[in-house]
C-alpha cells in the first residue's frame, strides 16, 4: 500500500508518541520478561511451547520495529520536502 507523505507524518506521529509512552513500554517489557521466564522452564522437548513462546517474544519485537520505522520514515519523509 502506498501511502501520502500527510499518512506517514502522521503515522510517525503516532510511533513517537507510542514509543515514547511509559505505559507501552512497560507492558511490552514485561511481556518480554515474562515470556522469557517461561522459556527458560520449558523442557528442550516442548516444541510447540517453546515456538509459542519464541512466536511472543518476536511479537513484540516487531510491534518495537514497526514504531521505529514509521517514525524513521515520518523524518525521512520531512527532511526530503526539505530539500
Amino acid at each position: 500500500m502506498i501511502k501520502t507523505k500527510p499518512q506517514i507524518l502522521q503515522e510517525g506521529q503516532s510511533a513517537r508518541r507510542l514509543l515514547e509512552d511509559t505505559d507501552l513500554t512497560l507492558f511490552l517489557d514485561e511481556i518480554d520478561q515474562v515470556s522469557w521466564g517461561e522459556f527458560k522452564t520449558t523442557s528442550p522437548n516442548d516444541i510447540a511451547g517453546r515456538e509459542a513462546i519464541y512466536a511472543r517474544l518476536k511479537g513484540v519485537e516487531l510491534v518495537r520495529q514497526h514504531l521505529k520505522i514509521a517514525v524513521d520514515n515520518a523524518t525521512l519523509e520531512k527532511k526530503s520536502s526539505k530539500e
